[in-house]
């Protein structure tokens, strides 16, 4: 996201680059863009903060999703970890 537009971005899970980057102007994606803006907008930690915490608490797995989210009134990220092929879904306070 700048300023108020929102992206796409499209990343090479076997190099880290990115390879395409998109506009959001609506639908299905502008909703969720918007939310997760929301979730942010109240957030009091960082995502990379929540993720250290994460795979602290779970030793030897690796994020490899986060979406924030608003939960009760209060922001959240919610993670997909895995382990050896094993993946669990996380979340953790974004207060």
């Amino acid at each position: 996201m700048q300023g108020d537009a929102f992206s796409e971005v499209i990343v090479d899970h076997s190099t880290g680059k990115v390879t395409k980057v998109e506009p959001i102007r609506s639908g299905e994606d502008l909703t969720a863009a918007t939310a997760q803006r929301a979730a942010m907008a109240m957030a009091k930690r960082t995502l990379p903060e929540v993720v250290d915490t994460a795979v602290k608490t779970y030793t030897g797995y690796r994020a490899v999703s986060i979406v924030p989210a608003v939960k009760g009134g209060h922001a959240v990220a919610e993670m997909v970890l895995v382990k050896d092929g094993t993946f669990t879904t996380v979340a953790e306070s974004l207060d």
